[in-house]
């Protein structure tokens, strides 16, 4: 029987798999590689360069440029949007009449397309983008505020665009109860992330460990927020390290403040070792947006793992971390916490999660019967 086919449409390009949208997109291609489906990927690449690595994966890869004026950001279309509006895009889907995966509102331009609407069309999304675009406006000053306050509003209006998708599939609960506003088929697809094989529990070392892409302002803001909130009171007895990518000025000044441990860009082995030997990991957000696939990644060591409650909210995921509501809970966390290793049963509670929810090869079985559908 001849594989399945499936056009892919992603928002950049998935590789390396190095922050949250590009592992869960990359290892959704893996997943559907495993299950026989033969993709055509087409991405927008904006710096990451084209990558040999995806046609492992896929059948072929369409490269598109994103377009970035003044009057594309000033249209009534949101900018993430119109940003990848290219009718090279749209002629490469209507070469033949397969299904097409939109991963994200920022690929659906052409959803509602008339040319396409005999086709199966699933939306990925990975956010409620108007949401986190009101996030980042509050977290941001000057003409970013503006922009991201003008486009949280012109997400806002154009979701309405769900309506023309066979089926959404939503990265967590609550987002699914939001979509469901526009599909009577919305269905739960956890992020997609590396298979966690067997991990032996380590004997942690005695530090607590903030990481992610500090070049991303939620992530500066959480670590700034931890610094003075959390660690500047409680740092001599509890060490704090912050790991990332690209730290501003403003959070390397910070750190050396507070004397705390900063280390800047590690490479993805310098940044596992620290993952999976820290005593404890601590994360803080200010947007209860998306799954934070850092996150997922640190729950597969044997670290506690303190969080705010907006880092879980709409997930299970708080059931294997300790969820606080404040700094002082904070901080009487990280004090108890600091006197006693993750217990066995702990642990191994964790990874059985881990290994059931977000195993992406079981997970991804849903796209594929939806494809078989047609």
């Amino acid at each position: 029987m001849e594989n399945k086919r499936l056009h892919i449409v992603a928002f950049d390009v998935p590789f390396p798999a190095n922050y949250g949208g590009a592992i869960d997109v990359f290892y959704k291609l893996k997943a559907l590689h495993q299950l026989g489906i033969r993709i055509t990927l087409h991405c927008f690449e904006y710096g990451r360069g084209e990558q040999k690595e995806l046609l492992k994966y896929v059948h072929h890869v369409h490269y598109y440029k994103r377009k970035k004026t003044v009057l594309d950001a000033l249209d009534k279309t949101p900018f993430i949007v119109k940003s990848r509006a290219t009718k090279a895009l749209l002629n490469n889907l209507l070469s033949d009449k397969d299904p097409i995966l939109f991963e994200g509102l920022h690929c659906c331009y052409f959803l509602d397309h008339s040319r396409l609407k005999d086709r199966i069309k699933i939306v990925r999304t990975h956010n409620v983008e108007h949401d986190y675009y009101a996030a980042l406006a509050r977290a941001s000053s000057g003409m970013k505020k503006w922009f991201h306050l003008s486009e949280a509003r012109k997400l806002k209006n154009y979701e309405a665009v769900l309506k023309n998708a066979d089926a959404i599939l939503a990265i967590k609960e609550s987002d699914a109860d939001h979509f469901k506003h526009y599909s009577k088929n919305v269905q739960v697809l956890p992020a997609c992330a590396p298979q966690i094989d067997f991990i032996q529990k380590q004997d942690p070392k005695p530090y607590f460990l903030f990481h992610g892409n500090l070049s991303v302002k939620e992530n500066e803001t959480g670590a700034i927020w931890l610094i003075e909130r959390v660690f500047s009171a409680i740092n001599r007895k509890n060490k704090l390290i912050i790991a990332g990518k690209s730290p501003s000025k403003a959070l390397i000044e910070q750190c050396k403040k507070a004397h705390i441990q900063l280390i800047p860009t590690p490479t993805d082995r310098e940044l596992e070792q620290l993952i999976q030997e820290a005593h404890a990991h601590v994360f803080y957000s200010n947007q209860a947006t998306g799954v934070k696939l850092k996150l997922i990644n640190s729950m597969a060591s044997s670290g506690h793992i303190i969080v705010n409650e907006k880092m879980i909210l709409g997930s299970a995921l708080g059931d294997y971390c300790t969820v606080v509501k404040d700094e002082i809970h904070f901080r009487n966390s990280v004090e108890q916490v600091a006197k006693k290793k993750l217990s066995e049963a702990n642990f191994a509670a964790r990874i059985a999660f881990l290994n059931d929810r977000f195993d992406a090869l079981n997970n991804c079985k849903s796209i594929l019967a939806l494809i078989n559908s047609q």
